[in-house]
This record gives C-alpha cells, sequence and structure tokens, in this order.
C-alpha cells in the first residue's frame, strides 16, 4: 500500500472516531496531547502539533527526533472543524459534544465548569452547584439566591465566615467575613470558573448600628478562581466589634450586574 492509501486510511479512521464519540486521542496534539484546534501543522512523518507547541518547541520533532519542517495539516484541520468533541468538563457531569467554533462560547457558561474549594489541604473539585453543598455541609456556609440589581438583607452571624450566593442567572458570590482586632472585615467576591474572564461588577453594602450611626460601602467586586484559596481584597465594610457583640448583624446587599 502506498504512503498516500496509508494516509487517507488514517484521516478517514481519525473522523469516524471523533464524530463517533470515540478516542479523540487520535486528534490530539503529539506534544502537550491536548485536543488539536486549527492551525495545526505535521512534521515530515505526520506527527500533528497545536500552534502554541509550534511557537515554544525547536524544529525537532519531539516523537521522532529529526530535524523536520513542519507544514499545515489542511486535512487535520478540516477533521478538526467538522468534529464534536467532548466538553473539558466531561469528568464533572457535562455531556455535550461539540465543534471547536462551539467550544469556548459553551465552556465560558458551561454548569459544570471546574470549582475548586478555597480552603488549604482540601481536595474539592467538582461543579458549580456541587462546590456551593461542599460549603454548606463541611464549612457551614449558608446558602442564598438572590436577584441582581435588588436590595436584599442577610444576617452575618459570628459562627460562619463564608455565605455563598447564587444569582437567579447563575453567577456565584461569597460573602466573606474576616475577624480583625476592629471587628468585622466583610467583602463580596465573585467565583468564576478559570475559562471566564472577568465579569464587570460592583456591589453595595450597608448597616444601620443604631439611630446615628450608619455603615455603607460601594465597590467593585473582585474576581477569583479561588485558585490561591480565599482573595485579600483591598475593599470591604468594616463593622467595629460593639456592633457585632450580639453576635451577628443585619447586613443590606445589592449586586450590580450592569453598573451606569
Amino acid at each position: 500500500m502506498d504512503p498516500t492509501s496509508r494516509k487517507d486510511i488514517k484521516e478517514k479512521r481519525i473522523s469516524k472516531g471523533v464524530m463517533d464519540g470515540g478516542d479523540h486521542s487520535t486528534i490530539k496534539c503529539s506534544t502537550c496531547f491536548e485536543a488539536l484546534s486549527p492551525p495545526i501543522s505535521e512534521c515530515t512523518e505526520g506527527h500533528a502539533i497545536c500552534s502554541s507547541c509550534q511557537l515554544e518547541l525547536p524544529q525537532d520533532c519531539v516523537i521522532c527526533s529529526l530535524q523536520n519542517i513542519y507544514t499545515c495539516a489542511i486535512t487535520l484541520e478540516k477533521v478538526a472543524e467538522s468534529a464534536a468533541f467532548p466538553c473539558r468538563n466531561t469528568k464533572y457531569g457535562c455531556c455535550q459534544f461539540l465543534s471547536f467554533s462551539q467550544m469556548r462560547l459553551h465552556e465560558s457558561t458551561c454548569d459544570y465548569a471546574r470549582f475548586a474549594c478555597p480552603k488549604q489541604g482540601c481536595s474539592f473539585e467538582g461543579s458549580k452547584h456541587k462546590f456551593i453543598y461542599h460549603l454548606a455541609k463541611h464549612y457551614s456556609a449558608l446558602i442564598r439566591v438572590f436577584g441582581h440589581d435588588e436590595q436584599f438583607s442577610v444576617k452575618l452571624c459570628s459562627s460562619r465566615d463564608i455565605m455563598c450566593l447564587l444569582s437567579e442567572d447563575n453567577f456565584l458570590y461569597l460573602i466573606i467575613r474576616k475577624i480583625t482586632e476592629l471587628g468585622w472585615a466583610v467583602s463580596v467576591v465573585c467565583v468564576r470558573p478559570p475559562e471566564v474572564s472577568k465579569p464587570e461588577l460592583r456591589y453595595e453594602l450597608s448597616l444601620k448600628c443604631d439611630e446615628e450611626f450608619h455603615l455603607r460601602l460601594e465597590t467593585r467586586i473582585e474576581s477569583t478562581t479561588l485558585s490561591d484559596g480565599l482573595p485579600e481584597d483591598k475593599h470591604f465594610l468594616m463593622i467595629p466589634s460593639e456592633f457585632c457583640s450580639s453576635g451577628g448583624v443585619e447586613l443590606n446587599i445589592c449586586i450590580r450586574k450592569n453598573p451606569v
């Protein structure tokens, strides 16, 4: 069988395996092992490589160790553009198979995107809702569903450092309480998967301590993937110790998704 025929058969098998939801390893980069997406190059021996790896590595192919000149893998690019690949969140429950042109948008809004516990030593990883219930079960975090641009009240108490806020359109926030010598430092962060860009959001916290003393904070919301634990927010509402002595405070909050 001549080399051209072997190549045609191989490409047909690749295409069929991918479209049927079969073994996707046949269309992965030979260097980083991530799924290939255009532009795709290959060495003279047919080892495919993604554009990122080609830029970072020398001309020598890491598989056959030959001094190759990489060329555009036109057929593989056509296969990749028409193939359906599993979402990277498959192991967390997503069953979607999509083309590369659809994948980026899907993964930026996927309900099964990976969230990791911020507590040092905890190995939990899972979808958003499993993450929320993990915090509720293991760290006594309360859960509250709310609507953007609407003011609502939450009860902060001395026994909890975290409260989960889940918006009606599926944004996840954490109210974080940190105890200081002066009192409670309270802030709000938006938790997002690593693939999602930082949203532009603002929030307002207010507290009526007594008839004459009111506290208020309005600032932008920091966005975090929790990869380095709970963030040290520079913006927070400081509630003096004398108003926390009863063990809890009633806090008003409004999160603005489309700030003016």
